[in-house]
C-alpha cells in the first residue's frame, strides 16, 4: 500500500472509533497509535517540483542541466516535452501590496539619513530625558534583547516592566521618550 492509502485507511479507523457511542481508554490509545501511523506516512510524502502536488510516488529526473522531483503526470509531460519546466514562486512586491491598503493604515518604512553611533545616541537621549547614561545603556540593552519586533506601545510596557524588575527608577514620560528615541535609531 502507498503512503496515501495508509493515511486514508488510518483516517477511516479514526472515524469509526469517533462514531462509537462510548469510547474507552483503549480507544484513546488506539487513536494515538493511528495518529502516529498517519504522521509517519505524511513524512513519506514529497512535493512535485513542477506542479506542487503532494504524492508518495516521486521520481527524480534530470533532463539537460535541470534536475527535479516529479510526480507521475509531470514526469510523463517532461519526457514528452524533452525538458523539465520548474514552477517559479511569485513574490508579491511591497508596492503592489501597499496599493490595496488604505492610506491611513500604511506604515512608512523608517529611513535614517545617517547612522548614529551609540555614544551620540546616548548623549541625545540623556539631553532629552536627563537620565544617566548607565540607565540609558541598560534600557537600550533591554530593547535589543526583545526576541521579536513589537510596536512602540508594547515595547514601552515591556521595557517598563523590565526596568521595574531591574529596580531602575525612571518616570513614565522619560521612559517613553527614551524607548522612542532608542527604537528610532
Amino acid at each position: 500500500m502507498t503512503d496515501l492509502q495508509q493515511i486514508a485507511k488510518a483516517a477511516q479507523e479514526i472515524i469509526q472509533i469517533c462514531e462509537q457511542e462510548r469510547t474507552s481508554k483503549a480507544d484513546k490509545e488506539r487513536l494515538l497509535k493511528l495518529q502516529g501511523v498517519i504522521l509517519t506516512h505524511i513524512e513519506g510524502l514529497t512535493e512535485c517540483d513542477v506542479c506542487g502536488s503532494i504524492t508518495d510516488l516521486v521520481v527524480t529526473m534530470t533532463i539537460e542541466p535541470v534536475t527535479a522531483k516529479l510526480c507521475k503526470d509531470c514526469g510523463i509531460n517532461a519526457i514528452e516535452a524533452g525538458k523539465i519546466k520548474k514552477a517559479t514562486t511569485r513574490k508579491r512586491s511591497t508596492r503592489a501590496a501597499q496599493k490595496n491598503v488604505p492610506a491611513a493604515k500604511r506604515k512608512s518604512t523608517p529611513r535614517r539619513t545617517s547612522p548614529k553611533n551609540t555614544d551620540e545616541l546616548y548623549a541625545e537621549v540623556e539631553k532629552e530625558t536627563s537620565l544617566k547614561k548607565t540607565d540609558i545603556k541598560r534600557l537600550h540593552k533591554i530593547i535589543q534583547e526583545i526576541p521579536s519586533p513589537m510596536n512602540l506601545e508594547n515595547t514601552v510596557l515591556y521595557v517598563k516592566r523590565e526596568a521595574e524588575l531591574a529596580k531602575l527608577r525612571i518616570g513614565q514620560e522619560a521612559l517613553e521618550t527614551t524607548v522612542t528615541l532608542l527604537m528610532a535609531a
